[in-house]
């Protein structure tokens, strides 16, 4: 208190002003309609502007809410996409009808951690067996292929990335259909990977599409691959050496959507069955 006293004793005249000028404006905008009125005007376009700044500040605190929110509404729109349904003919006794079933079904999730540098690089999802996610599913982002998932725990999971040499899958030229494989050379650079053994009589030209075949069970048919960028043929071989631009931009990941084949058990369970018949027949 003896502080404050002395403080007050010290600026006597300052604090003195102050009073006398902010007794001074009540008088004036009180008694003076004009000013009143300018008052009131300021006073609004600052109280707009404050609110204004504080709802700007609440959106940029909800952005993380925001895409969160964005990335499961993506994934279901993609689970509602036409070609992820197949169509079973139901034809008896000249009455034509099909029913349309579900094969594909996207979880969202968020990329927690990832390399991209390494010579086998590996991404970690927020999201694990308790979310639905199991080993050998298919991840995309916006429409393009990530990876594969390899191993999962209650609340996370690994993901096999097309920048690690262990990734393989079949991939198809959109033009011809020709289909090969895609490898991504290990310690390359991350935005571009190579298509194998497509042969040479295929035409092939800088800027072709590459798509994903869908004849394994982790992706859908006419996902994005990427754009052929350099073609390194050589004459003694007789497949195109092609390297392509991916359309996945792993330095910028975030947010992903996981596929699963609902069909999937159903389709393995049928090959294992046609392998160990094989197997027999071979012994006999």
């Amino acid at each position: 208190m003896k502080n404050i006293i002395e403080l007050l004793k010290r600026h006597f005249v300052f604090v003195l002003f102050l009073i006398l000028f902010v007794f001074s404006l009540v008088v004036l905008f009180s008694s003076n309609r004009y000013h009143n009125a300018s008052f009131v005007s300021q006073s609004s376009d600052w109280v707009g502007k404050i609110y204004d700044w504080r709802d700007q500040l609440q959106r940029y605190l909800r952005l993380k809410e925001i895409n969160d929110q964005l990335a499961l509404e993506n994934a279901n729109l993609r689970s509602q996409l036409p070609e992820n349904y197949f169509f079973i003919d139901t034809t008896t006794h000249n009455v034509q009808d099909s029913i349309r079933k579900q094969r594909y079904f996207f979880r969202s999730a968020k990329v927690s951690n990832a390399s991209v540098n390494r010579e086998s690089n590996y991404l970690t999802l927020d999201r694990g067996r308790l979310g639905g996610i199991l080993p050998n599913m298919g991840v995309i982002t916006n429409g393009s292929v990530v990876g594969v998932v390899t191993s999962v725990s209650d609340h996370f999971s690994v993901v096999l990335p097309i920048l690690n040499p262990k990734f393989q899958e079949s991939v198809k030229m959109k033009g011809s259909g020709d289909f090969g494989l895609i490898a991504w050379p290990p310690g390359s650079d991350p935005a571009y990977a190579d298509v194998k053994d497509i042969p040479k009589h295929v035409q092939v030209s800088i800027g072709d599409t590459v798509l994903t075949t869908g004849y394994g069970s982790h992706f859908p048919a006419d996902l994005f691959i990427g754009y052929v960028s350099e073609l390194n043929d050589q004459p003694e071989e007789n497949f195109h050496r092609i390297k392509i631009q991916l359309a996945t931009d792993f330095r910028k990941l975030s947010h992903v959507q996981v596929v699963s084949d609902i069909l999937k058990q159903e389709q393995d369970s049928l090959l294992i069955q046609q392998q160990q018949r094989d197997g027999v027949e071979d012994n006999n």
